[in-house]
C-alpha cells in the first residue's frame, strides 16, 4: 500500500451522530474487558496482557517519536508541520509547554453544531508490519471552551470527544477501504449522561454475522429517534463484549456515570495510551500506566498485511459542539520494540 494520506470524513459524520444522539439509559459503570474471539462464543477470557507484563515490555521499548511541547513555533503555523499534517478545521498552538489543539466554528457561542479536527503524523511510525509491540501515549489535560449562558445546556449534549488512532489512514475509524486497518481509543462526554470510553477497530464484513450490534446503520435505526438510538446503543454496551456500532467495531467500552469519576478522569492531566502487541494480534489501552482492557484481535491486521507494511500513521482528533473548543496535551510518545 502506498503512503498516501486520505482524509476519512464519512466515519466522522457517523461518529458524531452516535455521540450527539441524545440521552441513554442511566446505570452503574459498565466495562467489557474480554477477548474478542472469546466474546463471540459468549465466554469471557482472562486478561491476555497482565500489568506486570506490560511494565516489563514497556521498559524495553524504543522511543521513535517524542515531544514535550517546550519548543514554540512562530506564525503562521504555530506548530511543527514537518512532522504533523493538519486536518480541516484544526489549528494548534504551543503554550507553556503544552500542545493546544483548537477547533472553532462560526458564532454564536454555546452548544450547537458539532465541529471536528485534528492532526496526523506526516510519516509512519512503529515497526514494519506492526511486528512485536508498538504503542502511543499522551497526557491529556483539561478541555476548555468559551463562556455562554448556562440555560443553553441540555441533557445528552455532546460536551467533547477526543481520540487517538493508529492505522493506515488519517482520521477517525469508519469509511475506509476494505484493505485499510486501524485501531482507535476515544472518549465521549455527554452532558448529564456519562463519559464513554471506547477501544475500537475498523469493521470487517463478517463482523455483522459474528457480533451483536446497535441500531446505527440499520433500516430500523433510520426510523428511530435520537433517544431510541441511544437506548439501543447502550443495550449493545450492556452485552459485556464486542459489538458492531457503525462505522466501527467496538471492542471494549467503559461507561462512567458518577460526576466524581468523570471529574477525576477529565479535570486533571491523565495519561492515555494504546498498544498493539504480539505482532498486532492483541490490542489494549492504558490509563496512567495501568492496563485497562485487553482484546485478542488475531487475524485483523494479518488479513491485510500491506496496510501496515511500513508501520502506521497516528491521528489525534477532537470533536465538540462549542464555538471554540480546546484540548490541552503534553508529553507525546510513540514506542516500539527493538
Amino acid at each position: 500500500m502506498s503512503n498516501r494520506i486520505v482524509w476519512q470524513w464519512m466515519g466522522v459524520l457517523a461518529a458524531v451522530a452516535v455521540i450527539v444522539a441524545g440521552p441513554g439509559c442511566a446505570g452503574p459503570s459498565q466495562e467489557s474487558p474480554v477477548a474478542e474471539e472469546a466474546a463471540a462464543e459468549g465466554t469471557a477470557a482472562p486478561s491476555l496482557v497482565t500489568q506486570e507484563e506490560h511494565e516489563a515490555t514497556k521498559a524495553k521499548l524504543t522511543v521513535q517519536f517524542s515531544d514535550d511541547f517546550n519548543q514554540a513555533y512562530g506564525p503562521p503555523d504555530q506548530f511543527d508541520l514537518k512532522r504533523w499534517t493538519r486536518m480541516p478545521m484544526a489549528r494548534a498552538r504551543i503554550r507553556d509547554g503544552h500542545w493546544l489543539l483548537e477547533v472553532e466554528r462560526a458564532p454564536p457561542p454555546g452548544p450547537g453544531e458539532a465541529v471536528l479536527g485534528g492532526f496526523g503524523t506526516t510519516g509512519k511510525y512503529f515497526n514494519p508490519g506492526l511486528a512485536g509491540t508498538n504503542g502511543a501515549e499522551v497526557t491529556v489535560g483539561v478541555f476548555s471552551h468559551e463562556d455562554y449562558p448556562e440555560e443553553m445546556n441540555e441533557r445528552g449534549q455532546l460536551v467533547q470527544a477526543w481520540s487517538i488512532t493508529l492505522g493506515s489512514w488519517h482520521g477517525f475509524v469508519g469509511g475506509q477501504e476494505d484493505e485499510d486497518r486501524g485501531i482507535q481509543l476515544h472518549f465521549d462526554l455527554l452532558r448529564d449522561d456519562g463519559l464513554f470510553v471506547y477501544l475500537v477497530r475498523g469493521l470487517r464484513p463478517d463482523d455483522f454475522d459474528k457480533y451483536p450490534r446497535d441500531a446505527f446503520g440499520t433500516e430500523e435505526g433510520r426510523n428511530m429517534s435520537p433517544q431510541e438510538l441511544r437506548v439501543a446503543h447502550e443495550a449493545a454496551i450492556a452485552t459485556g463484549g464486542p459489538y458492531v456500532t457503525v462505522p466501527c467495531m467496538a471492542l471494549a467500552t467503559r461507561v462512567y456515570r458518577e460526576e466524581a469519576e468523570i471529574k477525576d478522569l477529565l479535570e486533571r492531566p491523565r495519561r492515555w495510551g494504546v498498544y498493539l502487541t504480539d505482532d498486532a494480534n492483541t490490542v489494549y489501552w492504558t490509563l496512567d500506566g495501568q492496563v485497562m482492557d485487553v482484546l485478542d484481535i488475531t487475524g485483523y491486521f494479518s488479513s491485510s498485511p500491506q496496510s501496515v507494511e511500513d508501520g502506521a500513521l497516528i491521528s489525534i482528533m477532537g470533536v465538540a459542539t462549542h464555538q471554540l473548543n480546546v484540548w490541552k496535551m503534553d508529553d507525546l510518545a510513540f514506542l516500539a520494540s527493538p
